[in-house]
């Protein structure tokens, strides 16, 4: 969600209830400033596994967030095609892009989206599934939807999409309940973070296709250093650290974005640690990617918006000028907030990023694809 309190267009027509029909039966460190406690009412009974640095790690509890979203007697549903449009756009002219991105970096591919769905918009988390299951990208909506987008040589191809269940089955409805931010994939399970109710819940998408429904996570604070919260300031960023744990940042208000894990035992703390947000941006995004030499690099995806200056993206991946970069006007910018990223066999990484179009007549559902060259320290 944007930060700024100036939208006034409504979000799109309520979620469909309908899906296709069922084709097969699914599967039955640092210091700590706040803790939030697992409430038992709100949770679903994940064992309590420990290792010896106390860490959440989906491999501990994917068996039983599994039963827990896709029980057992649960009949698999596909998700609903659905028609998309996809425009190749371009950012700018030569000079203007020039100007904003660094010679480290290569545009692969730049689309806007479109469906004549609805529902299809306000997307805000995003993920790449693994290519021994088709690929493609995962993004979820904030407005409690799933679409899956295939890949064809590089580019967008077609769209499905599965509407969110909460833990009784019933489909989330309103944003205090789907306003979905941050996605990991892992081990099966889609991992999503949600604003308004400061929370995680796995979904085995895998096992269950859109008749998965929500196993609970952990809650998350909604309190930092002694202060609320805002609801539309939580939990936009959703990782993997290298070793597996589950973090997630908050984005936060004037460049302040604290960054927090989850425990082994569902608890969630802040880490003390601030994503290194620019002045007046908020974290939305974060990546920590493996590389083929076993090093990983952290990629963060940082926004501003105000009426003067429109939205403002600050991508970085490492320290030095020609390891970040700005879209900003006059380029072709709009409310990005998902990213997902992968190592290319010639040692790149290569960037996905999504924007959420707010379900705006005036904004854009922008994909763009950009290849990051990694300097060998």
């Amino acid at each position: 969600m944007r930060l700024n309190a100036v939208l006034t267009i409504l979000l799109a027509a309520s979620l469909m209830s309908a899906c296709a029909a069922p084709q097969e039966t699914g599967a039955g460190a640092s210091p700590v400033v706040e803790s939030v406690p697992k409430r038992p009412e709100m949770s679903q009974s994940v064992p309590n596994v420990s290792r010896h640095d106390g860490l959440w790690r989906t491999s501990d509890h994917a068996g039983a967030l599994i039963a827990a979203s896709c029980p057992a007697g649960t009949r698999r549903q596909e998700p609903l095609p659905i028609d998309l449009s996809v425009t190749p756009v371009s950012l700018g002219t030569p000079d203007q892009i020039a100007r904003r991105i660094p010679e480290t970096v290569a545009l692969s591919g730049a689309w806007e989206l479109s469906s004549s769905n609805s529902n299809f918009g306000g997307l805000s988390g995003l993920a790449l599934l693994p290519a021994s299951k088709g690929g493609g990208l995962l993004t979820v909506s904030d407005a409690g939807a799933f679409f899956w987008i295939s890949l064809e040589n590089g580019a967008p191809a077609s769209a499905k999409i599965a509407y969110m269940q909460g833990v009784d089955g019933a489909y989330l409805t309103g944003k205090a309940e789907g306003d979905a931010e941050g996605l990991v994939w892992s081990d099966g399970l889609a991992l999503v973070s949600f604003e308004r109710e400061f929370r995680i819940e796995a979904f085995a998408l895998e096992a269950c296709g859109s008749a998965a429904r929500a196993a609970r996570v952990a809650n998350l604070p909604d309190t930092h250093n002694g202060r609320n919260i805002d609801q539309n300031q939580g939990p936009e960023a959703l990782f993997l650290e290298a070793d597996g744990a589950l973090g997630f940042g908050y984005e936060g208000m004037l460049g302040t974005s604290p960054l927090g894990r989850v425990l082994a035992d569902g608890t969630s703390v802040w880490t003390g640690e601030r994503a290194p947000a620019p002045a007046l941006h908020g974290l939305v995004a974060r990546e920590v990617v493996a590389l083929p030499d076993g090093s990983s690099r952290t990629i963060e995806m940082f926004r501003a918006w105000d009426p003067l200056q429109g939205n403002r993206i600050r991508l970085t991946w490492g320290d030095s000028d020609t390891e970040m970069l700005t879209l900003s006007r006059p380029l072709l910018v709009d409310n990005f907030e998902g990213l997902a990223a992968e190592p290319l066999q010639n040692g790149a990484i290569r960037v996905w990023a999504v924007s959420d179009n707010n379900f705006s007549g005036t904004q854009r559902t922008l994909l763009y694809a950009f290849d990051l060259t990694i300097s060998q320290d």
